[in-house]
């Protein structure tokens, strides 16, 4: 799994980033939403449409996106600064 897009959500938009994957060789899902919960540990979202979740994580998954996109975050800042 590898992250091929990462966008740092804005202050206050209760996501630290949206993130495009590569979940495997040719499966992409854009536009995941991840997040930190009040415990401290975070969460990974599919994107919607207009019937509901697209797709669902389970939470070993959810922690490698978090991991990979936190990861992502740390070098983006650094970049930037």
């Amino acid at each position: 799994m590898r992250i091929i897009g990462l966008r740092p959500a804005r202050t206050g938009a209760g996501a630290i980033a949206h993130v495009d994957i590569e979940t495997a060789e040719g499966i992409k899902i854009y536009g995941v939403r991840v997040s930190r919960a009040a415990d401290g540990s975070y969460r990974a979202f599919g994107p919607d449409n207009e019937r509901g979740r697209t797709c669902a994580f389970n939470h070993d998954i959810a922690n490698k996106i978090a991991t990979l996109t936190v990861a992502g975050l740390s070098q983006h800042e650094r970049l930037a600064s």
